[in-house]
């Protein structure tokens, strides 16, 4: 009988697929420049391998990503992850748009969103 994986391995493995959309790095990019098969990194971002301390710190370098960042919003206790909770394709492409913004255009936009949700 297969165990399934950890909720933190599952965590790990999501934000690592986020970030590397976030760069517009594919997967064969990646695992070239870590000397894996992009095989390997699709068995990461699903949870079907957990990713070894070692492979983490080159992942944070290579991604110039701070390793805390693969842990951060992880809820304890584990709560059961739903599909609906994975970032999408339009939610990242607002980030990279975002990203682009100058700090008085962002703070503009955060405003105006915080005016659409907030419940009047």
């Amino acid at each position: 009988m297969k165990k399934s994986p950890h909720p933190i391995d599952i965590h790990v493995g999501q934000r690592l697929k986020q970030q590397r959309l976030l760069q517009g790095i594919s997967q064969e990019s990646l695992a070239k420049q870590l000397g894996i098969t992009f095989q390997q990194i699709q068995k990461y971002e699903n949870s079907t391998n957990r990713i070894s301390a070692s492979k983490l710190y080159q992942l944070s370098q290579i991604l110039k990503t701070p390793i805390q960042f693969f842990f951060e919003n992880y809820q304890k206790p584990p709560q059961p992850i739903k599909k609906q909770t994975e970032i999408t394709t339009k939610e990242l492409t607002f980030i990279k748009n975002f990203r682009q913004l100058n700090p008085a255009q962002q703070q503009a936009l955060a405003s105006l969103i915080n005016k659409l949700t907030s419940k009047s």
